[in-house]
Formats: C-alpha cells, sequence, structure tokens
C-alpha cells in the first residue's frame, strides 16, 4: 500500500489531518494511492506502512465529520462505553425472552386446560356456589 500526499498543500486535507493528529497522534489523514480513497490512518511501528481506519471515498471530508466519525469507532477510548452499550443490550434481548418464555408458558397451561376440559378429562374442579347462602 503507499499513501499519497499531494505535492502542494491541500489546505482542506491539511485541515482534516490536524484535527485527527490533535486527537490521537498515532493518527493522520492523507489519500490511499491504492484505493483513491481519502482516508484516516494509524501509523504501525516501523517498517510497516500505515494502515487505513476509516475511509471517506473520493471526497475530503469536513474536519468535523472526521473526528466525529473516529471518535465513534475509536475503541480505546469508548471501551467502557461499548461495554456498556452492549451489557445493556444483552439485558434487554434476555428480558424479552424471558418473557416470551413465561408468556408461552401460560398459554401452552391455558391450552392444555382448554383441551382436557373439553375431553371431559380437567384436573381442576370449578364450583359455583348456590346463590344466597
Amino acid at each position: 500500500m503507499k499513501l499519497w500526499l499531494p505535492n502542494s498543500v491541500n489546505y482542506e486535507a491539511y485541515r482534516v489531518d490536524k484535527v485527527v493528529k490533535e486527537y490521537d497522534d498515532r493518527l493522520m489523514f492523507g489519500r490511499n494511492e491504492d484505493t483513491g480513497d481519502w482516508c484516516v490512518f494509524v501509523r504501525m511501528p516501523s517498517p510497516a506502512d500505515p494502515m487505513p481506519v476509516f475511509g471517506f471515498g473520493d471526497r475530503i471530508p469536513d474536519s468535523s465529520e472526521a473526528l466525529e466519525r473516529i471518535k465513534e469507532g475509536h475503541l480505546v477510548r469508548r471501551k467502557e462505553e461499548i461495554w456498556s452499550e452492549i451489557v445493556k443490550s444483552q439485558d434487554a434481548h434476555k428480558a424479552g425472552l424471558e418473557y416470551d418464555a413465561s408468556e408461552a408458558g401460560e398459554e401452552s397451561a391455558e391450552m392444555v386446560e382448554h383441551l382436557m376440559r373439553k375431553h371431559g378429562k380437567s384436573p381442576i374442579i370449578k364450583s359455583f356456589s348456590k346463590g344466597g347462602e
């Protein structure tokens, strides 16, 4: 992979690169010569080439858009928040499963009771008082 940096200064790309580096000095913004896409790269230990982590296609994004995208995807800084979101999602899913299982159990019991009563085999005796007592 090759990283293309323009010979003349592209001020839009320069502003995005500056914001990206201020967020994390391991990051940089440039154009991926292999694909032609503008990307945020992370510097890898020598001698490895920088690795693209976010692509923006053939357009240079606004610096605030690039920064927002980096913040959303930055696992190291957001790990606790992401972990909390995952746990909440799992808890909600489990609660939904428990509710569905409870509903299914009640429906099954009602169906079994209905079929048993239909065939005169209900184990539940229902008696009604003879009014007035």
